[in-house]
């Protein structure tokens, strides 16, 4: 009953601190988005090549910005925030279920886990979210990176109706490396805590919880760091998600894509974006876990648990 209740402390504080650091960053999610789906060039007839949106003169995020401002107005930067929102807090509450559940599993049958097993399980948790979370954010990637004109619902039709259900779930194959981020994160950063707390002990100070700050600083450390690793990944995503399918095309691939990148724009392009996305996804981990921290404090109470 208590590891059932801690796990449910977990993913409620989790997915509120998901929902909350997506909404306040959602201006730079989107630019991030068109940032990272915008292309250089077409590629050649015959090629490969997700079409997107025509891509801003500027490609920076600057740029991105002015164009969207131009073309859509202030309320461009907030198109399809709740379904971020929604599909971010639905996210980290699997996540964090799934989580701590096999954590606590592996600690039951075989002792503390090494931080290289906490990655092992963060990686399989990861993917117990996928299924519900990849349509969300399929319809999400083509609202952001849209002219604006189709709605969701329309967007979804769209999709299935050319793709069937399989493209909601176009691009699946870049979480074979993507889902090494969140695990990469969450283990640095409960490994940098359980470090600060142990010194914090031994200096004779309580150790009960991070402050915001610490939480905030830790959080950013660690999400840098797996963004980083795995960005290729990630605007290769964006890329195939943010394509239009034509009714009998084959869909693009992220190895395609990636090679594709890769052979007409070089290896820096397949970075393009990424400084905003570290930024971005760095403000978001941290706010997320800073979030989580306070909003964990009060869910174990209410639910009767002691501090962490």
């Amino acid at each position: 009953e208590m590891s059932a209740k801690e796990a449910l402390a977990e993913a409620l504080s989790a997915g509120l601190g998901g929902a909350i650091s997506s909404t306040c960053l959602y201006p730079i999610e989107i630019c991030k988005n068109r940032l990272q789906a915008a292309q250089r060039q077409a590629p050649p007839a015959g090629e490969e090549g997700p079409g997107v949106q025509e891509a801003p003169q500027d490609l920076s995020m600057v740029g991105v910005a002015r164009d969207l401002a131009r073309r859509e107005g202030a309320g461009g930067f907030y198109k399809g925030f709740h379904y971020s929102a929604m599909q971010s807090a639905t996210e980290k509450a699997i996540y964090f279920f799934g989580y701590t559940n096999l954590l606590k599993a592996w600690e039951a049958l075989y002792g503390p886990a090494s931080p290289a097993m906490r990655v092992v399980l963060g990686s399989v948790a990861e993917w117990i979210h996928l299924p519900v979370t990849l349509p969300i954010d399929t319809v999400t990637v083509r609202i952001q990176t849209g002219n604006g004109k189709e709605g969701p619902l329309g967007i979804l039709w769209d999709i299935i109706s050319k793709s069937g259900l399989a493209g909601l779930y176009r691009g699946w194959e870049a979480y074979i490396v993507l889902c090494l981020k969140p695990a990469l994160t969450y283990a640095i950063f409960d490994k940098l805590k359980a470090l600060l707390l142990k010194r914090r002990a031994a200096g004779g100070g309580k150790a009960a919880a991070l402050t915001v700050l610490e939480a905030f600083v830790i959080g950013a450390i660690a999400r840098g760091i797996a963004t980083i690793v795995v960005f290729p990944y990630t605007r290769a995503k964006v890329i195939v998600k943010a394509h239009k399918p034509v009714a009998g095309e084959r869909p693009p691939s992220i190895a395609g894509t990636v090679a594709r990148i890769l052979r007409h724009d070089g290896f820096l392009a397949l970075f393009q974006g990424c400084v905003p996305e570290v930024s971005r996804g760095v403000l978001s981990a941290a706010l997320m876990l800073a979030a989580k921290e306070k909003i964990a404090v009060a869910a174990r109470a209410a639910l009767a648990l002691p501090p962490q």
